[in-house]
């Protein structure tokens, strides 16, 4: 009964996040929609829950339980992160909150080498900023509130 309580709880949770990136408004001509990365991830979202609710129907009729619990609260703590992630673009530009995510996300995918964590705050914002806004030449979000890229540049 308690995997059927977690599937519809992401059911319910990757709706409402389907609802929000359509909110997103739409893209002109030529550009990429801003709501496909939350989009995808509502729908990726939507697709596990629905294999959580199959899981759970294909439980024994003596009722138990072997599903690993933990694993669904790293997915929804893992799209909570990304969401927050997605958000603080708009109030912190690009390199702040992927130096705070980088190592919140990869602690939660097990890596526990303090060094490595902490080089991941430098490493992974200059890693993707060259990558996408250089060789790609995207433009990266600057923010409203405050942004790392304006304050490097003086």
């Amino acid at each position: 009964m308690r995997a059927y309580a977690e599937g519809l709880v992401l059911t319910a949770i990757s709706l409402v996040a389907l609802w929000g990136a359509w909110q997103v408004p739409g893209a002109t001509p030529g550009d990429t929609w801003a709501g496909i990365v939350p989009f995808s991830a509502s729908l990726a979202l939507l697709a596990l829950s629905g294999l959580m609710i199959l899981g759970a129907s294909q439980q024994t009729a003596m009722g138990e339980d072997k599903t690993d619990h933990t694993a669904t609260f790293e997915i929804i703590g893992l799209f909570l992160i990304a969401l927050v992630y997605q958000q603080s673009f708009r109030w912190f530009g690009y390199l702040l909150p992927t130096a705070v995510v980088a190592p919140i996300v990869l602690y939660t995918f097990g890596v526990r080498s303090w060094i490595g964590l902490a080089l991941s705050v430098v490493i992974c914002p200059l890693v993707f900023h060259v990558i996408f806004f250089e060789l790609l030449g995207v433009f990266p979000p600057f923010g409203e509130v405050f942004d790392l890229l304006d304050w490097i540049r003086g």
